[in-house]
Protein backbone atom coordinates (compact mmCIF):
# COMPACT_ATOMS: atom_id res chain seq x y z
CA UNK A 1 0.00 0.00 0.00
CA UNK A 2 1.67 3.26 -1.12
CA UNK A 3 2.03 5.98 1.48
CA UNK A 4 0.39 9.33 0.92
CA UNK A 5 2.90 11.84 -0.27
CA UNK A 6 3.09 14.80 2.08
CA UNK A 7 2.56 18.23 0.58
CA UNK A 8 4.92 20.89 1.82
CA UNK A 9 3.63 24.13 3.26
CA UNK A 10 5.08 25.96 0.27
CA UNK A 11 3.06 23.75 -2.12
CA UNK A 12 -0.11 24.25 -0.06
CA UNK A 13 0.47 28.00 -0.10
CA UNK A 14 0.96 27.98 -3.86
CA UNK A 15 -2.24 25.96 -4.40
CA UNK A 16 -4.20 28.42 -2.25
CA UNK A 17 -2.73 31.40 -4.08
CA UNK A 18 -3.72 29.82 -7.40
CA UNK A 19 -7.29 29.23 -6.14
CA UNK A 20 -7.50 32.83 -4.94
CA UNK A 21 -6.33 34.16 -8.31
CA UNK A 22 -8.82 31.94 -10.14
CA UNK A 23 -11.61 33.17 -7.84
CA UNK A 24 -10.60 36.80 -8.42
CA UNK A 25 -10.67 36.21 -12.15
CA UNK A 26 -14.09 34.55 -12.00
CA UNK A 27 -15.43 37.41 -9.88
CA UNK A 28 -14.09 39.95 -12.35
CA UNK A 29 -15.80 38.13 -15.24
CA UNK A 30 -19.11 38.05 -13.33
CA UNK A 31 -18.86 41.76 -12.51
CA UNK A 32 -18.13 42.63 -16.15
CA UNK A 33 -21.08 40.51 -17.27
CA UNK A 34 -23.34 42.33 -14.80
CA UNK A 35 -22.15 45.73 -16.03
CA UNK A 36 -22.94 44.72 -19.60
CA UNK A 37 -26.40 43.54 -18.53
CA UNK A 38 -27.05 46.86 -16.77
CA UNK A 39 -25.87 48.77 -19.83
CA UNK A 40 -28.20 46.78 -22.07
CA UNK A 41 -31.08 47.44 -19.68
CA UNK A 42 -30.34 51.17 -19.71
CA UNK A 43 -30.20 51.20 -23.52
CA UNK A 44 -33.45 49.23 -23.70
CA UNK A 45 -35.14 52.09 -21.88
CA UNK A 46 -33.50 54.81 -23.99
CA UNK A 47 -31.11 56.01 -21.30
CA UNK A 48 -28.16 55.94 -23.69
CA UNK A 49 -29.35 59.28 -25.11
CA UNK A 50 -29.19 61.06 -21.73
CA UNK A 51 -26.11 62.90 -20.46
CA UNK A 52 -24.02 60.92 -17.95
CA UNK A 53 -24.15 63.74 -15.39
CA UNK A 54 -27.94 63.61 -15.36
CA UNK A 55 -27.93 59.81 -15.25
CA UNK A 56 -25.46 59.78 -12.37
CA UNK A 57 -27.68 62.09 -10.31
CA UNK A 58 -30.82 60.05 -10.94
CA UNK A 59 -29.09 56.69 -10.44
CA UNK A 60 -27.82 57.94 -7.07
CA UNK A 61 -31.37 58.90 -6.09
CA UNK A 62 -32.75 55.58 -7.33
CA UNK A 63 -30.07 53.62 -5.49
CA UNK A 64 -30.85 55.44 -2.24
CA UNK A 65 -34.55 54.64 -2.58
CA UNK A 66 -34.00 51.00 -3.52
CA UNK A 67 -31.26 50.31 -0.97
CA UNK A 68 -33.19 51.97 1.86
CA UNK A 69 -36.18 49.74 1.07
CA UNK A 70 -38.48 52.62 0.18
CA UNK A 71 -39.34 51.26 -3.23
Amino acid sequence: MPEKQKISLKEKEEKLRKKIEEAKSALSRLQEKRQIELGKLACKHGLDSIDNTVLDKHFAELAKVLLDGNA
